[in-house]
């Protein structure tokens, strides 16, 4: 299989681009951690337990 100049070109752009991408997720995204509330979720999701029985009655 020859290689043409166009595929080396968009190698090497696929290459560059994916590069930069991790290297802006690396520096922008990567140490940031989010603490979660459990219960909070869990009740802003799927309502909280009592709240539902009292629909129920």
């Amino acid at each position: 299989m020859r290689v043409t100049n166009f595929s080396f070109e968009m190698t090497i752009a696929i290459i560059i681009k994916f590069t930069l991408f991790g290297l802006v997720w690396w520096l922008f995204f990567a140490g940031q951690k989010v603490k979660v509330d459990e219960e909070t979720l869990t009740t802003r999701l799927f309502g909280s337990a009592t709240l539902n029985e009292e629909k129920l009655k």
